[in-house]
């Protein structure tokens, strides 16, 4: 859960408190992609698939996706693309590391890409220190087991997500996530990262 001020760029809608933890899953069909999230037809690409899941996960901002948990909003998202979801590769309970496709890495990460986490968590310490005084800001989140869409990979270890029923979120957000620790100074600033747990990147597959 967020502690501390939240900081400038990095949590990117209002902050809920929310129920932590993952509930039992029971995946439900999806409508297929429509309109311009259609495929023209084809051999689906990765970065098709990509393109189709990231675009619903961005149409469903500030809604709730499903019965509202975390599974929801990747598992109708891949099944409107045509791709794989976690039910494809093993059973689906409430406590399972799920896995949504074919497994990547940080490096080679890329947006529509699904992160499923267990006991991950961030602690960020930004120190600023002036000719008169030094002030000290902290935001730690947890994501103890969780699954949320890549939108966008920002360098440095930093990733925005799009998720639901994150600790701080109720319905689909934008959260910037840090998957990278150190220590970090700029001018007057220095950052210091520090991320436990695992987290697991997978890009999807074609049906």
């Amino acid at each position: 859960m967020a502690n501390g001020k939240a900081l400038g760029g990095v949590d990117l809608d209002t902050l809920e408190p929310l129920d932590d933890g993952t509930l039992p899953l029971i995946p439900s069909p999806t409508p297929g992609p429509i309109g311009l999230d259609a495929p023209s037809g084809g051999t689906q690409t990765s970065a098709n698939l990509g393109e189709q899941v990231l675009s619903f996960a961005r149409h469903q901002r500030g809604r709730q996706v499903g019965d509202g948990q975390c599974f929801a909003l990747a598992d109708r998202a891949l099944r409107g693309a045509q791709a794989k979801s976690a039910a494809d590769y093993g059973s689906v309970t409430a406590t399972a590391d799920y896995v949504w496709g074919t497994s990547v890495t940080l490096a080679d990460l890329q947006p529509g890409d699904i992160i499923q986490f267990r006991n991950y968590s961030f602690t960020r310490v930004v120190v600023t220190r002036e000719s008169r005084q030094t002030t000290t800001e902290e935001l730690t989140q947890e994501r103890p087991h969780h699954t949320a869409v890549v939108e966008s990979v920002d360098g440095d270890g930093a990733v925005t997500v799009l998720e639901q029923n994150s600790p701080v979120h109720s319905p689909v957000a934008r959260t910037q996530l840090f998957f990278t620790g150190g220590t970090t100074t700029s001018g007057t600033r220095t950052i210091t990262t520090t991320v436990q747990g695992t987290v697991r990147f997978y890009r999807p597959e074609a049906r």
